[in-house]
């Protein structure tokens, strides 16, 4: 890393951007207006338990993520890859890494920050660097919603019950994926009910396998849209998809992006006996998705 400006450095993995994560950041914004300094976010592509042999599905990507830690107040994000050599580092070592690349005028970091070799640094590790090297700390409180701490894998282990709705609450928004609509083979426009098909990002976090009421954001405008993620077992499908039926639109999808938002849950996956009683379903499903706000 080169020498940069005077800054503010707000320290974390950010992973979902959720409402605690966005205290912290607003502390650290206003932090760098009083010290004259820039609001730096120091943070890591991968999630660092990937190199102790642990599978973390992600909620945000990484330029997802840094679109919306700008959005947060962020002036800079700077993202390396945490490997080896970032793992093994002292807390000593690693602080002064940072201060290294910028002049650190403040650190912010959450109530339960590690960081340094095995976790060995702490908040009160940092108020004690930062006192010798000459920049101020702040640490910010755990931020809860209905008692609990909110934290990414809180979130998490919600969507993988399908309550997207919480999840929406800890994060200040609804859950999204998005990417470019793929072909795939067409059953839903056999039926009468054309899909979008999004083919997750590997690593990616999604909400438990069912259909969901969602929104669906794309150049042409915004649209209620009915939503499955799973197999399609009716149709002997062989990969998880996830598959958008768009209320009140009529055009071709592939090729364009598409985001699609996680508002309720309607019901799990199921198999039907027969395309006539798959087809009944997603009727009932749209209509349940067109009421869905309205009653």
């Amino acid at each position: 890393m080169e020498t940069r400006k005077p800054a503010v450095i707000a320290l974390g993995m950010f992973d979902g951007v959720h409402i605690g994560h966005q205290e912290l950041l607003g502390t650290a914004a206003s932090l760098a207006d009083a010290l004259d300094a820039a609001c730096c976010v120091y943070t890591f592509e991968n999630h660092p338990a990937e190199l102790l042999g642990r599978r973390v599905e992600l909620l945000t990507g990484a330029e997802e993520r840094r679109a919306l830690l700008s959005m947060f107040g962020a002036d800079e994000v700077y993202m390396e890859r945490f490997d080896e050599t970032i793992m093994h580092l002292s807390p000593e070592a690693f602080v002064r890494r940072l201060c290294g690349a910028w002049h650190v005028r403040g650190v912010v970091a959450g109530f339960n920050y590690t960081f340094g070799d095995r976790g060995a640094g702490t908040s009160d590790t940092l108020r004690a660097l930062g006192k010798e090297l000459g920049f101020s700390v702040m640490i910010v409180p755990k931020v809860s919603v209905d008692g609990e701490p909110v934290s990414s894998s809180r979130i998490r282990s919600l969507l993988q019950t399908g309550d997207v709705r919480m999840a929406a609450r800890l994060l200040g928004r609804a859950y999204a994926v998005s990417g470019m609509v793929c072909p795939n083979r067409q059953n839903g426009r056999k039926i009468g009910f054309p899909t979008a098909n999004l083919l997750p990002e590997p690593g990616r976090a999604l909400p438990r396998h069912g259909v969901y009421v969602t929104e669906a954001i794309m150049d042409a405008g915004t649209f209620r849209g009915v939503t499955n993620i799973g197999a399609n077992p009716t149709v002997h499908g062989d990969r998880v998809t996830i598959e958008t039926h768009l209320l009140g639109f009529s055009g071709e999808l592939y090729g364009k992006h598409l985001e699609v938002r996680f508002l309720e849950r309607i019901r799990g996956e199921h198999t039907f006996a027969s395309l006539s009683e798959l087809k009944t379903q997603i009727r009932e499903d749209a209509n349940a998705a067109a009421r869905y706000g309205k009653e």
